[in-house]
C-alpha cells in the first residue's frame, strides 16, 4: 500500500513539475510571503503589473468530505488536492468561487492546515495540499507572471503561494493556462499578478 501512494504522490508531483514551465522568475520557496502588493514589488522580470488578474468567474460552491485518503475537490475554475495521511479524520471542506470579476476561491473551515508527509518532502513538497486554477481566457500575456495570492475577505493581498505555472506561448492558442500553488492552510485565494 505505502509504495502504491509512493507511486500515486510521485506520478501526480512529477506530472506537474514537467508538464508545465517553471520560470526562474518565479515566488521564492517559502510557501507564502508574508507580505502586502503595495509594499513588495515583482520579482526581477516580471512585469510591472501588481493587484489582482481580471478574469470573470460566476458563482460555484461545492462541500465535499476529504479524509486520511485524501482526495480533489472542484469548484469553478479551481480544483483542492489533499494528499493521503494528511488529514488524521474526515473533514467537511466547502469550496466557494463567488461571481465576480476577478478569479478566486474561499475555502472553510478556515485555518485548516495541511502538513507535508514524509513522502511531500522527499518529493520537494512543503505542504500535503495543492490548489490547481485555471486562468484561460483572462487576458494574461506569456510575459506575465500569473500567480496565486493569498488575500482578505476585501480582496486585499496579503502574501503569495510558491507555485508552477503553465501560459499559452501562442496568444491565439485554445490551450490551458493554470497556476498551481502549495496550499499550507485555509484562507481565501485569488489569481494576481
Amino acid at each position: 500500500m505505502r509504495a502504491v501512494r509512493a507511486s500515486v504522490v510521485g506520478l501526480v508531483v512529477g506530472a506537474i513539475a514537467f508538464a508545465c514551465d517553471r520560470s526562474p522568475t518565479a515566488v521564492p520557496t517559502a510557501p507564502l510571503l508574508a507580505a502586502r502588493s503595495s509594499d513588495k514589488s515583482q520579482p526581477t522580470g516580471t512585469s510591472n503589473k501588481k493587484g489582482l488578474v481580471v478574469c470573470p468567474q460566476t458563482y460555484d460552491s461545492v462541500t465535499k468530505v476529504i479524509g486520511p485518503r485524501g482526495d480533489t475537490l472542484q469548484v469553478g475554475n479551481h480544483i483542492l488536492w489533499v494528499d493521503s495521511l494528511v488529514l488524521s479524520v474526515p473533514v467537511a471542506i466547502t469550496a466557494v468561487a463567488p461571481a465576480d470579476t476577478v478569479r478566486w476561491v474561499r475555502f472553510r473551515p478556515e485555518g485548516l492546515v495541511f502538513p507535508p508527509s514524509a513522502v511531500d518532502l522527499s518529493y520537494g513538497l512543503s505542504t500535503g495540499a495543492l490548489l490547481y486554477t485555471n486562468y484561460k481566457g483572462c487576458g494574461a500575456s506569456t510575459s506575465d507572471t500569473v500567480r496565486i495570492a493569498q488575500v482578505s475577505d476585501s480582496l486585499t493581498i496579503l502574501g503569495y503561494l510558491q507555485i508552477w505555472s503553465k501560459v499559452n506561448k501562442n496568444l491565439w492558442s485554445q490551450g490551458q493556462q493554470w497556476v498551481a500553488g502549495e496550499l499550507p492552510h485555509f484562507s481565501n485565494y485569488a489569481i494576481a499578478w
